[in-house]
């Protein structure tokens, strides 16, 4: 739970306005409080916590949205920074490590390598079905993304990155460029090119068809403009960020996010795969960590006129939204994923610089918590190492990346019950 109360959330929403002088503050604000409440211990969790790699370089996964074990539980995927530091900001003439962990022999199979990375999403590095797996890749200066297929040991190149895939049907993307130009905690650092962000028309998702390696623009920024111009808007670089296919490939949704005069604005955006019937879920300029509950239903942590900053669940066929607990309203932003009725949930470092892992239970609105884990100032900002929790497809495990013993790594739990 969020140990912040409401008048220091009051002044972090005032100075948002001013990013570079919160960042600064912030920080300074956050390292007195560690001083002053720093705990004893650098974990806590009534669960065995096992460190999935046996190595010395750090490691992690990604992005909350993917499990990094297969559907069988026999194969884990995850990424390693050969010889280099994660606390320092991804340098693209250090790439990181693609490994294939195998459980039942207890091997570990560097893969390849890759330069397009970052510290929270990685590569993008994703199962598309229970032998093979994808990740983005960099070749002859461009942004490709390769599939790997554990059978016959073959990669498969396609000729643009992914950013989230259905099975091995198709994929949907983004312009790496530019959101690397704007929002540099998700973009890559190696392209020579600068993106032409006045380019509106031209760009935005883009639809990858994994089996025939075409690529057409199916949704531009300048529509989804067109679709809900705000004053804010006049002036402002855009582009968009997290898509996210609904479980049966049928929707997505994505935040359309745009900063004018060096403040952020968000909204969320759902679409069928048509990209034919496009829907503002969300406008009231913050939008952060989404997931899929159903085919048609998403849970968000977003602003709500009425409620605030909370999680909300939100039907996408219907325009719906409903307050998902009053008893998370104190907990504040996390990145959440489902299993069944359980959502996982995790925090940001609280004073004493604990990240805490939760699960909300929505049969009997009840919230267990799972563990605490503490993450060092040395992970900050563009390098910050988020709990990220995911669930193993039979529910069985949860995943963290965790900076608790010193360094970055990837973290897996028995939960059975």
């Amino acid at each position: 739970m969020t140990n912040f109360n409401p008048v220091e959330t009051h002044i972090a929403k005032f100075l948002s306005k001013f990013p570079r002088v919160k960042q600064n503050i912030k920080k300074l604000y956050q390292f007195l409080n560690y001083l002053l409440y720093k705990k004893k211990y650098v974990f806590d969790s009534q669960y065995l916590i096992n460190l999935v790699v046996k190595d010395k370089n750090e490691s992690f996964f990604g992005y909350y949205d993917k499990s990094p074990v297969n559907n069988s539980n026999t194969y884990i995927v995850f990424h390693e920074a050969d010889n280099h530091s994660t606390s320092k900001l991804p340098n693209p003439h250090k790439p990181v490590n693609i490994v294939l962990h195998n459980i039942k022999d207890n091997t570990y199979e560097v893969i390849s390598s890759s330069p397009s990375y970052n510290w929270q999403q990685g590569t993008k590095l994703q199962w598309l079905t229970d032998n093979k797996f994808i990740y983005n890749d960099l070749e002859n200066e461009k942004y490709i993304s390769k599939i790997y297929n554990i059978e016959n040991k073959a990669f498969v190149t396609i000729n643009f990155p992914i950013y989230d895939c259905y099975k091995e049907e198709f994929a949907l993307s983004l312009d790496f460029n530019r959101l690397n130009t704007l929002n540099t905690d998700y973009g890559y650092r190696n392209s020579l090119t600068e993106p032409d962000l006045e380019n509106i028309k031209d760009d935005g998702i883009f639809y990858v068809d994994l089996r025939t390696n075409k690529v057409e623009l199916l949704i531009s920024i300048e529509k989804i403009i067109d679709l809900h111009n705000k004053e804010n808007m006049i002036g402002a670089k855009h582009t968009f960020n997290h898509i996210m296919l609904s479980p049966d490939g049928q929707n997505f949704i994505f935040i359309h996010r745009w900063y004018q005069s060096g403040v952020r604005y968000d909204s969320l955006i759902s679409s069928n795969i048509e990209g034919t019937k496009i829907t503002v879920l969300a406008d009231n300029d913050m939008v952060s960590h989404c997931c899929w509950y159903n085919n048609t239903t998403i849970v968000g942590y977003l602003r709500d006129g009425k409620f605030g900053d909370n999680f909300y669940k939100i039907d996408i066929i219907a325009s719906t939204k409903e307050l998902l607990s009053k008893k998370l309203k104190n907990f504040g932003d996390g990145h959440p994923s489902f299993h069944k009725n359980k959502m996982l949930f995790d925090s940001y470092p609280d004073r004493s610089r604990m990240q805490h892992l939760y699960i909300y239970n929505m049969d009997n609105d009840s919230i267990e918590e799972i563990g605490e884990f503490h993450e060092s100032l040395k992970y900050y900002g563009e390098t910050r190492c988020d709990l990220h929790p995911r669930w193993s497809n039979d529910g069985k495990q949860i995943f963290i990346d965790s900076t608790h013993e010193g360094k970055r790594n990837l973290y897996s739990t028995n939960f059975n019950k």
